[in-house]
């Protein structure tokens, strides 16, 4: 079996509340001026996400310090040392974030930069990005597993890490959505019945292909094209439709039913947006939506979305019981699951 052997996550020291951005002027996608209030804007945001706050690196810092720490951190917590590492899996959508640039880099790729951080000098320990969106970082945890099943390598280093801050479009509403944050987890092989149980991945790619992607300002006098763009019904079609669905297929492997998960970690998306998929994952069973009481943590109202790095980041914190009354026990199931720019979703059964 494939277990979590150690986590770890760093979360940026600056803090953005939402009224960071009541004296922002907003433009709809057609370059026209919102011309209500920021605190509207912003409260209206807050009611539908339930984000109040997120988390920006300074722009005087790139993606590697955070990436490093976090790794480091998961390492060290499962008892390794770093060149006992077999291969590192490093998960994002930016590459490296420049210095005081609103750009990044992608060459050298990040796992490249963070083995060098590291200071790994094992040749034989691989080091890969993926680019897969927010479920970037679970779909390294289901290509770590393969690697240890196939008898490629026993401990595998995971890292999600995100600077979403400098893409995101001063001028558009969608921007607040968005935090930084990194979190890792280093897998293993164990001889001990726990760990993967089962995964499942859908990629669609087809009329979602522009669902969210990287465009021009909302603001035509804002240069450059590479800001965050969302289209915001279609993400949640995709995410309450497919979502339950990817989930019940990862069961179905496990031979589980949903009434046997002790907790779910969803991406954090949208408060909203996470009980609409707890709730139509509830129907496809024909349970009640109240089944999920209790067991479905979240972040965003502190985080907002960190995209690749929200999953490790939520499990780091409830491993190291940091995340309020939440508490995974030995012997608990627990399905982790996001969705994002493809389109894609996925879902992994780990129990601990």
């Amino acid at each position: 079996m494939t277990i979590i052997k150690g986590t770890g996550s760093v979360l940026p020291e600056t803090v953005v509340p939402n009224s960071k951005f009541d004296d922002h002027i907003f433009y709809d996608k057609d370059g026209v001026r919102n011309d209500r209030p920021g605190e509207e804007i912003t409260a209206k945001l807050e009611a539908i996400t339930g984000i109040r706050e997120r988390r920006y690196v300074p722009m005087d810092q790139d993606s590697r310090p955070l990436m490093t720490e976090a790794a480091r951190l998961a390492v060290a917590d499962a008892g390794l040392g770093l060149n006992d590492l077999d291969g590192i899996i490093v998960t994002h959508n930016a590459g490296n974030i420049l210095i005081g640039e609103h750009a990044f880099h992608t060459v050298p790729n990040m796992a490249a930069y963070l083995k060098n951080a590291l200071e790994i000098t094992n040749h034989e320990c691989f080091a890969y990005d993926i680019l897969f969106a927010c479920p970037g970082w679970l779909q390294a945890v289901i290509q770590a597993h393969q690697a240890i099943e196939c008898g490629d390598a026993e401990n595998v280093l995971v890292v999600g890490i995100e600077i979403a801050s400098r893409m995101l479009d001063p001028h558009d509403v969608d921007s607040m959505i968005l935090g930084d944050g990194c979190g890792a987890a280093v897998f293993s092989r164990s001889p001990k019945d726990e760990g993967v149980v089962s995964h499942a991945t859908f990629s669609h790619a087809n009329k979602d292909i522009d669902a969210i992607y990287l465009g021009r300002s909302n603001n035509e006098d804002v240069p450059g094209s590479c800001w965050f763009k969302m289209n915001g019904k279609e993400v949640y079609r995709y995410a309450t439709t497919w979502v339950p669905q990817v989930i019940k297929k990862a069961l179905d492997k496990a031979k589980l039913s949903v009434s046997e998960v002790d907790m779910f970690l969803f991406h954090q998306a949208n408060e909203k947006l996470n009980q609409a998929i707890a709730n139509n994952l509830a129907h496809l069973y024909e349970i009640a939506a109240e089944s999920f009481l209790g067991k479905l943590p979240m972040t965003i109202q502190f985080l907002g979305n960190t995209s690749v790095a929200t999953i490790p980041t939520m499990l780091d914190l409830i491993l190291k019981k940091k995340l309020g009354e939440y508490e995974i026990s030995k012997g608990n199931t627990v399905v982790m699951a996001s969705v994002g720019a493809g389109m894609h979703c996925n879902a992994l059964v780990y129990k601990f």
